[in-house]
Order: C-alpha cells, then sequence, then structure tokens
C-alpha cells in the first residue's frame, strides 16, 4: 500500500494548521498595536486636556478664552485625525497579512493537488500497462492452449 498520498495529506493539513496559528499570530499582534495606539492616544489625550486647563484657568480675557478653545479644537481635531488613519493602517496591515496567509495556504494546495494529479496518473498508467501485459499474456495462454491437439486417454 502506498503512504505517499497519506503522507502528503498530513503534510498539507499541518501546513493547513501552521497557516491558521500564523494567521492567529498576526491578528493577535495586530489587536496588540492597536491597543497600544489607543493607549497612547488615551495618554495624549489626558495629557493635552491638562495642558489646557492649564491655559484655561490662566486666561485673563474673552479673547484669550477663545484663542484657547480653538487651539484646543484643532489639537483635538488633529488627534482625531491621526487617530483614524492610524487605525485604518492597522486594519489595512491585518488584511494584507491574512491575505498574504491565504495565498500561502492556496500555493500549497495547489501543489498538493498537481503532485497527487501527476502520481494519480503514473499509477492509473502503470495500472493500464499492467493490465494490458496480463491480457497479453492470458491470450497467449489461451492461444497456446488452442494449437495443442488434445491427448485422449484411453
Amino acid at each position: 500500500m502506498n503512504q505517499q498520498p497519506q503522507t502528503e495529506f498530513l503534510d498539507l493539513y499541518r501546513a493547513g494548521l501552521k497557516n491558521a496559528a500564523d494567521l492567529m499570530k498576526a491578528s493577535l499582534e495586530s489587536a496588540e498595536r492597536l491597543q497600544n495606539q489607543q493607549l497612547s492616544a488615551i495618554r495624549s489625550a489626558l495629557e493635552q486636556q491638562s495642558r489646557a486647563m492649564s491655559e484655561l484657568s490662566q486666561a485673563k480675557s474673552f479673547d484669550q478664552l477663545v484663542s484657547v478653545q480653538q487651539q484646543m479644537v484643532g489639537a483635538n481635531l488633529e488627534r482625531a485625525m491621526g487617530y483614524w488613519s492610524n487605525l485604518c493602517q492597522v486594519a489595512g496591515q491585518n488584511q494584507m497579512a491574512a491575505i498574504s496567509q491565504a495565498q500561502a495556504q492556496m500555493l500549497q494546495a495547489r501543489e498538493w493537488l498537481n503532485e497527487t494529479c501527476a502520481l494519480t496518473a503514473r499509477a492509473t498508467e502503470e495500472a493500464a500497462r499492467l493490465a494490458a501485459a496480463t491480457t497479453a499474456t492470458a491470450s497467449a495462454s489461451v492461444r497456446q492452449g488452442a494449437k495443442q491437439p488434445e491427448r485422449r486417454t484411453a
């Protein structure tokens, strides 16, 4: 019994499990980067808020108060845009990692299928040759038997 297809199937299965584990690792690393990015954004917002409160408390006129408020709005808008930009970048990186893993797994599956088809074709050719040889031998035996005169025993 040929163990080659079973071995190749197990290799393909192992490769699939490894790819799934790699994809999970990439996804978890992406989640970690995202969480670190969120923590950094929160720390930055807290620092900015503390500075803004200090500046607001030191404002001596309405114009200074409006100016500080405008600066706060600009900084908050800039921080929000940076946060969403980074969020989209992390999501894109995660998607690229997933696509790359899927492509690698599909390539391995295609190679395995090509090898399996080639092995099946060779096995079929060998079986056809064996069948033809067996048929030829059987036909020759039948012809040989037909050519020999019958022996009568009395």
